[in-house]
């Protein structure tokens, strides 16, 4: 069913047309294999936008990168379709799969923006990516626990954000949940690579300090991008449902509770990222 997808489908780029060319017969490795393209085309997008000296070079290559994974995002949703209309599979496990798949890009493109970021001059940083998050994370960039122990406050902001992330997806379907992945990838990985730059020009022990950010920071990350996908997934779900089926078609039925699902499910990781960033985060961190 995979090679069946792959090769019906128009790659939408030539990095996916040749990541095409790999066996994938299974889930994992079609999951390795998105992923590393996903990587790829945020390191292809990056040096493009910088190359051709586009103003806000960091928000041209997050569209760019967005833009580029959007073929996976659909086909992504295909298989979640295929394997519960065609192949019986429970919603349950059918949605578990389509994030898992998610998450293989966003974790991807989240160490693509991470090693890009840290081989990257501060200032040159700054000057790409300003516009990512306030000037207050710029001029004055801690990685410290305090910063982090205010995961519940954040918990309004993040619900705000899959707010966001569900009508972009409703309206735009793949493009939006594409843009999830790539906005928070970038978010992210930048500012936490700013923090780790400060943090080791005025630290002692800077060398554990990257891994220390690694640790304390991961863990939630991955939390919230796995709740902007189930999100992201939901509102996809309903776009179609509400333009494929009628009113009283049962179909309708199955659709509805399954965005109902994923959005309980979507709900319920940004509650537990916020208690990790509360509690977790400061924890690792006040161990350096």
């Amino acid at each position: 069913m995979l090679i069946k997808i792959r090769d019906s489908d128009e790659p939408g780029s030539i990095l996916g047309a040749i990541f095409n060319y790999f066996p994938a017969d299974t889930d994992w490795k079609w999951n390795i294999l998105i992923g590393f393209e996903a990587a790829l085309a945020v390191l292809v997008s990056s040096y493009l936008a910088i190359a051709f000296g586009i103003p806000e070079a960091g928000l041209a290559s997050i569209a760019l990168a967005s833009a580029a994974i959007v073929p996976r995002v659909n086909q992504i949703q295909k298989l979640n379709r295929d394997r519960i209309w065609d192949l019986g599979y429970s919603g349950w496990s059918a949605n578990s799969k389509s994030i898992v798949s998610g998450t293989s890009l966003f974790i991807a493109m989240v160490v693509a923006y991470t090693i890009l970021a840290s081989l990257t001059e501060r200032a040159v940083l700054v000057d790409h990516f300003r516009f990512i998050v306030g000037p207050e994370v710029y001029d004055n960039p801690q990685l410290s626990p305090e910063r982090f122990s205010h995961g519940m406050t954040f918990m309004v902001t993040n619900f705000f954000v899959l707010i966001v992330f569900f009508v972009l997806s409703f309206v735009y379907r793949g493009l939006g949940m594409s843009l999830a992945l790539g906005w928070n990838a970038g978010v992210w990985s930048v500012s936490i690579v700013l923090m780790v730059k400060s943090g080791m020009e005025a630290a002692s022990s800077s060398a554990a300090l990257p891994f220390a950010a690694i640790a304390a920071l991961s863990p939630h990350i991955i939390l919230e991008g796995m709740a902007y996908l189930a999100g992201s997934l939901a509102a996809i779900f309903l776009s179609r449902g509400i333009t494929l089926y009628q009113i009283q078609d049962a179909r309708l039925l199955r659709v509805v509770n399954a965005v109902s699902v994923l959005i309980f499910v979507a709900i319920g990781l940004v509650v537990l990222a916020a208690l990790v960033e509360d509690q977790w985060a400061p924890f690792i961190l006040r161990l350096i």
